[in-house]
């Protein structure tokens, strides 16, 4: 399984990271679940001066004060994704296809 953080966006007040707008993708195999949403930081704070923060810095503070809950509820949708037993459309030629398990 394959984590893919972008930082699309931040807000700060008075030199502080107060807000960022993320994208997130978890991808396995040919299965891909992606979300993207802002995180308000708690406590706005910049342990760095602000034109060193970097994109890896800002993915480690939003999974630390989220206790990795965006990564945790991704990979249990790409689970619950990889689990759905495809259906074949009704219209279109049933073709037997057998899966190989690895």
């Amino acid at each position: 399984m394959k984590i893919t953080w972008k930082i699309l966006g931040i807000k700060a007040t008075d030199g502080l990271i107060t807000q960022a707008r993320y994208e997130a993708r978890v991808t396995e195999k040919d299965l891909a679940v992606d979300t993207e949403g802002y995180w308000f930081f708690k406590n706005a704070k910049l342990v760095v001066p602000f034109e060193d923060v970097t994109e890896e810095m800002m993915v480690e503070w939003i999974n630390a004060e989220s206790e990795n809950a965006i990564e945790k509820r991704l990979a249990e949708q790409l689970k619950n994704l990889a689990a759905q037993q495809e259906i074949p459309l009704p219209w279109m030629p049933q073709v037997f296809t057998p899966k190989f398990e690895e």
